[in-house]
């Protein structure tokens, strides 16, 4: 009976599980869009569970940049529960947690890291006109002013044996100092910006003299990181969504990004333009 009226309520209802932080509820919301321009006849609704987003700063991609999120019912939230709740007793027709896309799905819950789920609507994205204190105002003005270059180290849960074991060894302290010196080859007078939850590890190991350490934007500030480094000149990233998400956000004409060419453990992704250069 349950998988009746499930094959009955696909035939115009899909639900995106949002989860993870913020770079992550981006590809989840660009996601969305993609379903909604595939399916223009259906409806598509959010599923935004508690646990499932609070390792990080909770649902907050709404907070940041200018956009709706999809809507959650009870229905659809009802809906969702008995999808996961199938999909753990070995009925996973209806759950999604791999690409490719399934035209029978109901609940999507996989990252659909791939640039064909995003090419056509990432320009929907803008941030949302925030408030800055008198630090990120001045952060901002020096980077605008300068041929400002990121770095976003990603340390913290990273570090978790779990994490260790899916993103580990990938952006190594050599990474770093090879991505650094291809920027001072290229970069006339180049300032060095420093975005990390463990400033004190990258002045230890970077040995950049002179670099801008940013550490004052911390728990639900975070995302004013993310703004600061779309501004940037250039970005070197870490092979993390967050710092992934300013570099495709920056609008400079002349911007230049590098990054791991290696994403994780298990595999890479079709996310990079081909303007990006892959260490």
């Amino acid at each position: 009976m349950i998988l009746n009226q499930l094959s009955v309520s696909n035939r115009n209802m899909r639900i995106v599980h949002f989860k993870s932080g913020l770079g992550n509820q981006i590809f989840y919301y660009l996601f969305y869009l993609f379903l909604r321009d595939r399916f223009p006849k259906e409806n598509i609704y959010g599923y935004y569970l508690n646990k499932d987003l609070k390792s990080h700063n909770g649902l907050e991609i709404d907070k940041v940049f200018d956009i709706v999120l999809p809507p959650a019912t009870i229905l659809s939230n009802i809906v969702a529960f008995i999808c996961r709740l199938l999909s753990k007793l070995g009925f996973k027709m209806f759950k999604q947690d791999k690409d490719p896309v399934s035209l029978n799905g109901v609940l999507y819950s996989a990252y659909y890291q791939d640039k064909k789920y995003f090419r056509n609507n990432i320009g929907s994205l803008s941030f949302r006109k925030f408030p800055l204190d008198i630090i990120n105002k001045n952060l901002l003005r020096h980077i605008e002013d300068s041929n400002s270059v990121s770095i976003h180290i990603r340390r913290g849960d990273y570090l978790n044996p779990e994490n260790r074991k899916i993103y580990g060894n990938i952006a190594t302290p050599e990474y770093y100092k090879k991505a650094i010196e291809i920027v001072k080859k290229e970069i006339e007078s180049p300032v060095f910006f420093i975005f990390s939850n463990d400033p004190q590890w990258c002045i230890e190991n970077l040995n950049l003299q002179d670099a801008v350490v940013v550490s004052n934007n911390i728990g639900d500030k975070s995302y004013i990181d993310m703004f600061l480094m779309s501004h940037c000149r250039v970005n070197i990233i870490a092979n993390s969504s967050f710092s992934y998400w300013a570099a495709m956000l920056n609008k400079n004409d002349n911007k230049e990004v590098i990054y791991p060419r290696k994403w994780n453990n298990e595999l890479t992704p079709d996310i990079f333009p081909s303007t990006w250069l892959g260490l």
